[in-house]
């Protein structure tokens, strides 16, 4: 999937404003969708909102919460990972911290049919060890224990 460059700051709002539609299509209230979702009413408000960017592990819970056909997921999962692609700085992986970021790729590979790596100038998957994850590593001033369990 390609993406052009004007596509990336345009969906957010567009993802934000469709989960809205859809809740209320729904017949759900903030609270009752944040209950069927296990995370808070506000935060369902704060992504209806456009605040914050859902993930693509809450976009699946909500779509799951909506009983939403095949072809909606295909859709609203699509137009999510378009408004989740983007660059994460420095600051925000740290405040985040690396053990929360690998479980939100661990939910996303679980996820995931097909898989498709390419890094030109790292060991990834299987062929990884304990050793060279820590190493790789290495530069973070935060605990990266967390970080380096998820990895394998």
């Amino acid at each position: 999937m390609t993406f052009e460059a004007e596509q990336l700051g345009e969906s957010g709002p567009e993802l934000a404003s469709l989960l809205r539609d859809l809740r209320k299509r729904a017949g759900l209230s903030g609270d009752r969708l944040a209950a069927r979702c296990n995370m808070s009413q506000s935060k369902v408000s704060r992504i209806e909102n456009g605040k914050t960017r859902p993930s693509l592990v809450d976009v699946a819970q909500i779509l799951r919460a909506f009983e939403a056909p095949p072809e909606l997921v295909a859709e609203v999962s699509a137009l999510a990972r378009l408004a989740n692609t983007e660059w994460r700085n420095l600051r925000e992986s740290r405040r985040k911290g690396l053990g929360t970021r690998q479980a939100e790729l661990k939910a996303l590979e679980a996820s995931s049919t097909h898989m498709r790596y390419f890094l030109l100038s790292m060991i990834t998957g299987l062929l990884a060890t304990p050793e060279y994850v820590r190493a790789s590593l290495a530069h973070s001033p935060a605990d990266t224990s967390k970080a380096v369990a998820g990895k394998l």
